[in-house]
């Protein structure tokens, strides 16, 4: 079957009917005017013949009849010969008896004369090549009278018309199909770069959205597909994410599990050896950077447990401040001996509501340590907390390094880091804690000026 384009299905079917309408109505129009003239016309030649016959002019040379009116006039005696005629241009097979008995249906028009009376009789006839109205009246001794009118005007009126209704036809046609052609592309090309931008989500490019062309139910569906797409994409990251922190939390356990047991013997056997009374001082010094090294090795190990461990949350109804302070009351002494002044603006209009406290004091440290090792040299964190449409809203504000906008994109992926130390969990951690509250974590950041981080929880009361 073949394929047609929605422009072709729109615009064709209307062209044709207009097509048709732009043909029919002309040719009608030119047939109503060739009537109606031609009725005027008979109307005015049978005038002139009723004042012919009441004024007796009939009765004058014919000659000065056809200059007077500007007809032809025959006139045929009872026998059909032709007594009179003032047309001289037909040749002589035409001027011959039976041709002209049967040309202008002399029989028929008489009879047709006997049965009306006096009633003129009319009828187009060709002679010599020439369109003539043909006006018969019998006339004292059983004569025929005939009065020829050209009907040169009619023809030409007619022809005229014609041209100039079909130059107009033309000329409206090109414009509705210029018209129609614009119409139709303004409605269908927004459909195809949707359907091209289908294409493309088909084949898993996400990223882009359609352009809004129209602002109308093609707009209203290309919006619609640009919702569906970013929630598809959405749904998509979504799913990786979550294929990705199943696959690190495995890898995670396993490898924590296998190094523990031997960290536990390698802490075990170094305490050991400290307690030996014979060691050297740089004998006791290495074993105590040995002990500093398995411990921090173990703080590494504990976090990929907790990764790998499931969330669970032990939701209470408490007031937010008291948590976040209690963390920055732990991490005092830190903040001031890396010269990182703290600014605190705490919305005393926040409500109590349900969150757990330990997660959140974990997810809270991890940004604030996340702030104080992108600030070397020092420098200001400032906290506040507010509500925004339901939801509580707790923003840090650093005045560190930046991250880089490449960098950004990747710094929720477990193991992703650009630190010499650490694991690269800590945010993964903070946005699979908040996650689990039913919130979300923003992070803005302009390299070398600082970053900024958005919790957003939902307010459970």
């Amino acid at each position: 079957m073949r394929r047609y384009s929605i422009q072709t299905k729109i615009v064709l079917p209307f062209l044709l009917l207009f097509i048709l309408v732009s043909i029919f109505v002309p040719l009608i129009t030119i047939e109503l005017f060739a009537w109606k003239y031609s009725e005027q016309f008979t109307r005015e030649t049978q005038g002139w013949l009723n004042v012919i016959m009441q004024t007796g002019i009939i009765h004058e040379e014919i000659e000065k009849l056809k200059e007077a009116y500007s007809v032809e006039i025959m006139v045929f005696g009872k026998d059909y010969t032709l007594n009179a005629s003032t047309l001289t241009t037909l040749s002589q097979t035409e001027h011959n008896r039976t041709y002209l008995v049967d040309k202008l249906h002399l029989n028929h028009i008489k009879q047709k004369l006997d049965s009306t009376g006096e009633t003129p009789v009319t009828k187009d006839v060709t002679l010599g090549g020439k369109l003539y109205k043909v006006f018969y009246r019998m006339i004292p001794l059983g004569r025929l009278y005939c009065l020829l009118r050209p009907m040169d005007d009619i023809a030409e009126a007619r022809r005229t018309l014609t041209l100039y209704m079909l130059g107009l036809a033309i000329l409206v046609i090109a414009l509705v199909a210029l018209i129609s052609h614009r119409i139709g592309k303004n409605l269908t090309d927004p459909i195809k770069d949707l359907v091209v931008f289908t294409e493309q989500v088909a084949e898993g490019d996400l990223d882009n959205l359609c352009e809004i062309k129209a602002q109308d139910e093609i707009g209203d569906l290309t919006i619609a597909f640009n919702q569906m797409t970013q929630e598809l994409k959405q749904s998509r990251d979504k799913l990786i994410q979550a294929e990705r922190l199943g696959t690190a939390g495995k890898m995670s356990a396993s490898f924590a599990h296998e190094i523990r047991n031997p960290l536990s013997s390698m802490r075990m056997l170094s305490q050991m050896l400290l307690q030996k009374p014979e060691l050297s001082v740089e004998q006791r010094q290495s074993i105590q950077y040995i002990l500093d090294e398995i411990e921090r090795i173990d703080t590494i190990v504990k976090g990929l447990m907790d990764f790998a461990r499931p969330v669970t949350l032990n939701l209470e109804k408490q007031p937010l401040a008291p948590t976040l302070e209690s963390v920055l009351t732990f991490m005092e002494a830190n903040l001031t001996h890396h010269q990182i002044e703290l600014i605190l603006d705490f919305s005393p209009d926040l409500p109590d509501f349900q969150f757990d406290s330990d997660k959140l004091k974990q997810a809270f440290m991890n940004i604030v340590l996340n702030s104080m090792e992108a600030m070397p040299n020092g420098g200001t964190i400032t906290i506040s907390t507010f509500l925004q449409e339901n939801k509580v809203c707790i923003m840090l504000v650093d005045t560190g390094i930046g991250i880089s906008g490449e960098d950004i994109e990747h710094i929720f992926a477990p193991f992703f880091t650009r630190k010499n130390k650490g694991t690269g969990l800590g945010l993964a951690n903070v946005k699979r804690v908040i996650e689990e509250h039913g919130g979300t974590v923003n992070i803005e950041s302009t390299l070398g000026e600082g970053t900024t981080v958005l919790l957003l929880l939902p307010l459970r009361i």
